[in-house]
């Protein structure tokens, strides 16, 4: 790690008061009415790349692609999941000149899986251009002690340093500059409330993000916390490290997409899962989250949006992170434990 995180700047304050804000928006999300389903652009002859799209908020996000005609391509674990997934989602379109197709067998956590997946998308989409891509899939596990194949927390494996590296797979066909200067070309990092929980500073645990001694974790909500912080910090480096505003028009944001009744309280105690649906929002007001981070014209990379459609500042340390190049001390830290995975240019 001392290559990493040694001497790293002293980082802003954490507010009290921001947290209540944070927590109490999660609750009260802002319903922009001004930015909706209307709003959205044609989506003709344009390429969405979605990961985890057979439900919950990856679903609703591609009903929505398909009936603006977009062409989507739909990353997934399970095969059947996948295909069940289109076969209901194309008869609910059956007017869409979009088209929806599945690549299946991506585990998020296993980085060979992972890497056999971004050459599948290479293959299919070859001379092709992508013009969105959301990494919407992730776990949040109410556990500690899962880990992958090679001992790393399976949280941070799934939700932060596997989306990294399928980006570098989809990257050849997704820094490429817009067509025109209305075009929209966006990235989508997938954070949470829950960045409010991790570690201090900066979100991230700096001895080791990748908790490999199990009996050293702490709470699952920690876990959780660190990764979707880190979601965070990888959507502005991402910016940096490729100067997709400068270079491609590019916009790389994160977003946290509300609390919703998705399958994401799946490992909770069965009563748990009973008061979440009852207390939370449908998956659809997700979608809109995300969604807002595709198509909103006045986003610049970094920013951080919030349910269901508004840009909010997120925990002060993380913010300082953007600003101070600690987001990319984090980047290249991922990016040296994924190397071995990397495309080899």
């Amino acid at each position: 790690m001392t290559n990493f995180f040694d001497q790293l700047p002293e980082p802003a304050k954490q507010s009290k008061l921001q947290f209540l804000k944070h927590v109490y928006r999660g609750f009260r999300p802002i319903v922009n009415k001004k930015f909706t389903v209307e709003s959205y652009p044609d989506l003709t002859n344009k390429i969405c790349i979605i990961t985890g799209m057979n439900t919950g908020i990856g679903y609703e996000v591609v009903d929505i692609l398909l009936s603006k005609n977009c062409t989507v391509y739909g990353i997934v674990r399970t095969e059947s999941k996948g295909k069940a997934a289109k076969e209901t989602l194309l008869a609910k379109n059956k007017d869409t000149k979009g088209a929806l197709s599945i690549i299946a067998g991506c585990d998020l956590s296993d980085f060979n899986s992972v890497k056999q997946t971004g050459l599948k998308i290479q293959e299919l989409l070859k001379g092709k251009e992508v013009d969105f891509v959301i990494h919407n899939a992730g776990l949040m596990s109410n556990f500690n002690d899962r880990s992958n194949a090679d001992g790393i927390e399976l949280m941070f494996a799934t939700n932060v340093m596997g989306p990294q590296l399928l980006q570098a797979y989809i990257d050849p066909l997704f820094l490429t500059e817009k067509k025109s200067e209305n075009d929209l070309k966006r990235i989508i990092w997938l954070s949470s409330l829950a960045h409010m929980a991790g570690p201090s500073p900066y979100g991230f645990n700096q001895k080791d993000p990748k908790y490999l001694d199990v009996k050293s974790r702490p709470h699952s909500s920690t876990l959780y916390g660190q990764s979707k912080a880190s979601s965070i910090l990888q959507a502005k480096a991402y910016g940096i490290r490729h100067q997709t505003d400068e270079k491609y028009g590019i916009q790389s944001v994160s977003v946290f997409p509300g609390i919703l009744t998705t399958e994401l309280a799946r490992d909770y105690p069965g009563f748990v899962q009973k008061f979440w649906n009852l207390a939370f929002y449908a998956p659809k007001f997700g979608a809109y989250s995300e969604l807002y981070g595709c198509f909103y014209p006045d986003l610049k990379t970094g920013d951080y949006v919030i349910p269901f459609g508004a840009v909010d500042t997120p925990r002060q340390d993380i913010n300082s992170a953007l600003e101070n190049g600690v987001c990319l001390k984090f980047w290249d830290y991922v990016q040296e434990e994924i190397k071995d995975y990397l495309p080899k240019n």
